[in-house]
């Protein structure tokens, strides 16, 4: 057992736990199965491996999610900060905003409607439905759940669609700024995805 660690490399717990078990040992309890070998260092590459499959699951919800308006002031219906948005989940849920706005503000004096194209590439079938949610409600359990009087979320179909402006519930309400929210079966793998919104 002393060739194969150093006490100054363990902690003081592991090391009393260790030395239990060299004691059952030599008293013929021997726990561990014919040709098991601590590993040298052990905790610390369990540790990194932990790390690393903690950043791939982060890596996994980071997708890349564009998107883009075939409108530009002073006429813009609407209008976004950036172009590619940033996913953040919780739960069942990815949510989707610039870094440090909503992703989709509508003017206050926006009227009639909007179109969007359809998502492409068309998102995996673990995503369950799309919606815009006002980013004056507190998320909910759902993208769906996501809602207050007067800040209703909006549905969006993975296959385009368009959209009225108004202040009836399930519209998009002028002056009203809105993130992207999708809910999922299974968090997905990477995948990528985008929208084209026109007048």
């Amino acid at each position: 057992m002393a060739d194969d660690w150093r006490e100054d490399e363990v902690d003081p717990v592991v090391r009393d736990l260790w030395m239990q078990l060299e004691s059952m040992r030599s008293r013929g309890h021997d726990p561990r199965p014919n040709g098991w070998r601590p590993l040298r260092g052990g905790l610390k590459i369990g540790a990194a491996i932990l790390a690393i499959t903690i950043a791939l699951g982060v890596v996994a919800a980071v997708t890349l999610f564009s998107h883009s308006f075939n409108y530009a002031a002073p006429n813009a219906k609407l209008s976004s900060s950036c172009s590619s948005v940033i996913a953040t989940t919780s739960g069942s849920t990815i949510v989707w905003a610039c870094s440090s706005n909503p992703a989709l503000t509508v003017a206050s004096a926006a009227t009639g409607s909007v179109s969007y194209s359809a998502f492409s590439p068309a998102p995996p079938v673990n995503i369950l439905d799309i919606y815009l949610i006002d980013t004056a409600a507190t998320l909910g359990l759902t993208c769906a759940a996501t809602s207050s009087t007067g800040n209703e979320p909006v549905v969006l179909n993975a296959a385009g669609g368009s959209i009225t402006i108004s202040q009836t519930a399930g519209n998009l309400r002028p002056n009203h700024s809105y993130n992207y929210c999708m809910d999922f079966a299974a968090l997905p793998s990477n995948f990528s995805t985008g929208v084209t919104w026109s007048e």
